[in-house]
């Protein structure tokens, strides 16, 4: 019976070669893409979970309000993780990270920068799951300046040569003995260090400090242990330990500090939960993601897959008709409707298994192409994992029996009788069906053709919009601390004799983003007023980076009494000032009697961005000084390559042991919204094939409605009809399930990308025209696909549709 089935199925495949092209095609296109994005969403939601105690380890976040400022932190005071582990019985062992960012290493004659260093407890490999290959972990990092590598760093710095024992010198000129060599962690961490050092290294961290927010805090919990109860008993702490800090140095009674709306928290983060749910803390470790786009991108394989599915039903659902009568016969010989519906899900069933083995082959193919534009490292052997595997058995299942299911119980209960009469009663209903579904699969289809213009045009505007500087044309050069004396200053000035250099300025800090600290900043003596940015800048960087001066004047090199003022942009003065003058007030830094400095306002510049767009702009204050940080280079943009060599060459020559490192500023601001780029990317590219599978769709349903109205268009054609009035006849029906699609799409689209471009402070407004051009595409889309079949039947020799009348 199974080899029957098998049989009449072949044949009927063979039979209708367009029908099970469109089938096979738009169904293995459809599985392919679901499949990809489950990969994707299946690594995002693995982050951490590698972790042999992933669900008992907790991120120690903050949460400040402090004259109407706050601040959520990924960071916490250096004591925290050590009083936390001596006072809360459910906390089993802490560690504490101190990242640094880049650092330059120095083994004989060679300098390395290194992107992922940090000082680290040596409770880091009993918290954490991080196997060690060489070395005693814990041991090195309970000793003084040691530091444990991870395999990739030994093979480049050793290459196969025993690490152990060799040193290191780092950026502060300290040298940095071997200890322990650890296995690289997994990509889908969101602790990835490549070197460790030992946090009794770092004296700070001996620091019983509270006022200070720079250690990222892990703690583990006991087993058993409940971390709402860990929460509940923070309070006590920040009592015990923060209140005195602000009656000592912001002369603030605690109690009062409370009643005026402020606060100062603290609480878990569950580590699992960290890559997804926390994108918005300061002092975060690593980039992280967004359980929105892992929403965003589920939606897009359902309703992809929803497309495919929904074309192998409506196909099915169409040819009901022209295999009526063959059931009739099939009844009338003995068959019973049990072996016809096997016959059916037989068929369905073998043409989603060819639509598998062709959708594997697409997947292997397209993976590399996938992960460039996800940013993942996917490797091949996932497709072949069981649980791989068992979701495509789940999809077989699903698709061949639940999308076959229909059509094999509707065609299995014609009654022969009437069939064999001619009686096709079933079409109508089956007609509303195939209606119902072409309208779910081009709503599905205008949602994700919105969401996509919405998402360029958001990213477009981010692009164009005017920042407040100029990013264009300007290399960046990091910390030449490579540099024998040292000096930022110095190889600046090498690079101002260059040919093809405009100006160059040396800052501690860049407008391109990424978390800084911020610190306390008063108005007057003792009035505290706010945590705001503060940078330290040389004279040259306002106008090389084309920042407008508002107010007053820019830094002086040539006065030495300007390492005593400050220049504050225009949030800060509206903060700090209100509608006073800002130029001559004073503002202060430090809290302590040794720490504090006094400021004369001399400029306030325009605001400008430089947090990313999602972030409204906040009080910015700059000191003028020197500082070992970033060098910015404006050049001519007609003498790039040139420029670029040259400076190379200047670097060469005074740090010839220290790789040259540059990028753009344009390429670092764009770095910081490449979530949405790769987004946008992602979501144009499956939206493009999802309307191509839904107009594969419609073309085998255009056909097939041609077909079935042959004579009626011969007779037309005899009565005189055009082919342009043809074409429009059997066109409008199908137009409509479009209409129809745009008026159910557009306010689930204007819905869900609303939500969305609330992470923007700085946004497009959701414009009529997103939602005319997508329903104007989808209209067009669909009939130059319709008009095509409809052409064919309307040029057709009217003489061959009634010869048989």
């Amino acid at each position: 019976m199974l080899q029957s089935y098998l049989t009449i199925a072949l044949r009927n495949l063979r039979r209708n070669k367009m029908y099970s092209f469109i089938n096979i095609v738009g169904l293995a296109v459809g599985i392919s893409v679901a499949a990809l994005i489950t990969l994707y969403v299946a690594d995002e939601l693995s982050f951490d979970r590698f972790h042999a105690n992933a669900d008992r380890i907790y991120r120690v976040d903050g949460d400040i309000k402090f004259q109407g400022q706050s601040f959520v932190l990924a960071v916490s005071p250096p004591p925290m993780g050590q009083t936390l582990k001596m006072e809360f019985p459910e906390v089993e062992d802490y560690t504490r990270f101190r990242a640094l960012g880049a650092w330059n290493f120095q083994y004989e004659n060679k300098v390395f920068r290194e992107e992922r260093v940090a000082f680290a407890d040596p409770s880091f490999f009993t918290v954490f799951t991080a196997p060690v290959v060489l070395g005693n972990a814990v041991a090195a990092l309970s000793a003084p300046e040691t530091v444990v590598l991870s395999e990739h760093i030994v093979h480049k710095y050793f290459g196969s040569e025993n690490p152990i024992g060799k040193r290191l010198k780092g950026d502060n000129n300290k040298f940095y003995t071997v200890g322990a060599v650890m296995k690289q962690l997994p990509v889908n961490s969101h602790i990835r260090f490549d070197v460790l050092i030992s946090m009794t290294s770092y004296a700070d961290s001996k620091s019983t400090e509270w006022g200070n927010n720079n250690y990222q805090t892990y703690v583990l919990l006991k087993q058993g242990a409940n971390p709402d109860v860990v929460d509940a008993k923070f309070p006590s702490i920040v009592k015990k330990y923060f209140a005195p800090i602000l009656e000592r140095d912001l002369h603030i009674n605690y109690e009062k500090f409370l009643a005026e709306g402020n606060y100062a928290k603290h609480s878990l983060f569950p580590m699992a939960r960290i890559h997804l749910y926390s994108g918005n803390e300061l002092g975060e470790i690593s980039p992280n993601g967004s359980i929105q786009y892992v929403w965003i991108f589920s939606c897009v394989a359902s309703f992809v897959l929803l497309i495919a599915c929904v074309n192998f039903m409506n196909l099915a659902t169409a040819r009901a008709t022209n295999r009526a009568k063959e059931v009739g016969i099939r009844k009338t010989l003995g068959s019973q409707r049990s072996q016809l519906v096997a016959q059916f899900l037989a068929e369905s069933s073998l043409m989603v298994l060819c639509a598998l083995v062709l959708a594997a082959c697409l997947m292997e193919i397209a993976l590399p192409a996938f992960n460039q534009l996800s940013g993942k490292e996917i490797e091949r052997t996932a497709l072949h994992t069981p649980q791989f595997v068992g979701v495509l058995a789940i999809l077989f299942v699903a698709v061949g029996v639940l999308a076959g299911a229909y059509p094999a119980f509707v065609l299995s209960s014609f009654q022969p009788v009437k069939v064999l009469k001619g009686d096709k009663s079933s079409g109508s209903r089956n007609s509303a069906l195939r209606s119902t579904l072409v309208v779910g699969q081009f709503a599905a289809s205008i949602m994700l053709v919105i969401g996509t213009l919405v998402i360029f045009n958001q990213l477009r505007f981010i692009q164009s919009k005017n920042l407040g500087f100029n990013r264009e044309q300007v290399v960046v050069v990091q910390d030449p601390s490579g540099i024998p004396d040292g000096s930022s200053q110095r190889f600046k000035q090498e690079v101002l004799r260059l040919s093809g250099v405009k100006s160059a300025a040396v800052s501690s800090y860049l407008p391109t983003g990424g978390w800084r600290n911020n610190s306390i900043l008063w108005v007057g003596k003792d009035s505290p007023s706010a945590s705001v940015q503060q940078w330290v800048v040389d004279a040259d960087y306002i106008p090389t980076l084309g920042m407008e001066v508002g107010k007053g004047r820019n830094f002086s090199a040539n006065n030495l009494a300007d390492s005593t003022t400050a220049i504050v942009n225009e949030s800060a003065a509206r903060k700090f000032f209100g509608n006073e003058d800002p130029l001559g007030k004073q503002v202060q830094t430090g809290m302590s009697d040794s720490t504090r400095r006094i400021f004369t306002v001399i400029g306030v510049v325009k605001d400008f961005h430089y947090e990313s767009l999602r972030e409204t702009i906040q009080p910015l204050v700059m000191f003028f000084g020197k500082t070992v940080g970033a060098t910015s280079i404006r050049f001519n943009a007609s003498e790039t390559s040139s420029v670029l060599a040259s400076i190379e060459s200047t670097w060469k020559r005074l740090s010839p042991n220290k790789p040259f490192e540059y990028e753009f500023m344009d390429d670092a601001f764009r770095e910081t919204y490449r979530t949405e780029q790769r987004t946008g990317t992602i979501l144009g590219v499956f939206t493009s094939l999802a309307i191509m599978i839904a107009c594969l769709g419609l073309f085998g349903l255009a056909a097939f409605a041609a077909g079935q109205r042959t004579k009626e268009i011969g007779i037309r054609k005899v009565l005189g009809a055009s082919v342009v009035s043809l074409i429009a006849l059997l066109s409008k029906d199908f137009l409509k399930l479009v209409a129809i699609a745009l008026v159910v799409a557009t306010p689930l689209a204007w819905y869900g990308m609303n939500r969305w471009l609330q992470d923007f402070a700085y946004r497009i407004e959701l414009s009529t025209w997103f939602f005319v051009l997508a329903g104007a595409a989808a209209v067009v889309i669909a009939f130059l696909t319709v008009a095509g079949q409809a052409w064919r039947a309307a040029r057709a020799n009217p003489v061959k549709a009634l010869r048989s009348e």
